[in-house]
């Protein structure tokens, strides 16, 4: 058995897939997320470390209970799961490699991440396009056609990252 582990890194990820995958959460654990998500500051990056620490102590249970390896859903979110890594030994100062600069360029539509550089599909036209550009207020992106070169405007959520 490979246990998957989905790491804590947001408040609002972690109430959509508990709720989305009917998961039960520990009323403590619960508890906890409240808290931190009610820091009038910082709250992010104290889930992010607290997501760390929690992560390190339960894949450091699930190896001292005999798991042979473990795979991490980073959903294109691997702060944590670096932190993770680095805190089990596993890996030395890999969270400092990370880079979230771009982070509040992405739009999503569903789970799919779109970035600047992404090819992207849309009902808007055939074929498929390239984010030019992304506005952080709105999540609207430029993205050039391929097959026509031609620049359109979508609408957060217009667009999805081609897999």
């Amino acid at each position: 058995v490979v246990p998957g582990i989905m790491c804590i890194n947001a408040y609002a990820g972690f109430v959509k897939m508990t709720k989305f995958c009917k998961t039960r959460v520990p009323p403590a654990l619960r508890q906890k997320m409240e808290e931190l998500n009610a820091l009038p500051e910082g709250a992010s990056d104290a889930i992010k470390q607290f997501g760390i620490e929690f992560g390190v102590e339960m894949c450091q249970k699930l190896m001292d209970g005999g798991a042979p390896v473990l795979h991490f859903y980073t959903l294109n979110l691997e702060k944590v799961v670096y932190g993770v890594m680095d805190g089990l030994g596993l890996s030395a100062n890999a969270s400092a490699a990370t880079n979230e600069a771009d982070a509040a360029l992405q739009a999503a539509k569903g789970s799919a991440w779109a970035r600047v550089g992404d090819i992207v599909t849309s009902n808007a036209f055939s074929g498929e396009g390239v984010v030019l550009e992304i506005d952080q207020a709105t999540g609207n992106a430029k993205i050039e056609v391929k097959e026509t070169k031609t620049v359109v405007d979508l609408e957060k959520g217009k667009f999805a990252k081609k897999f």
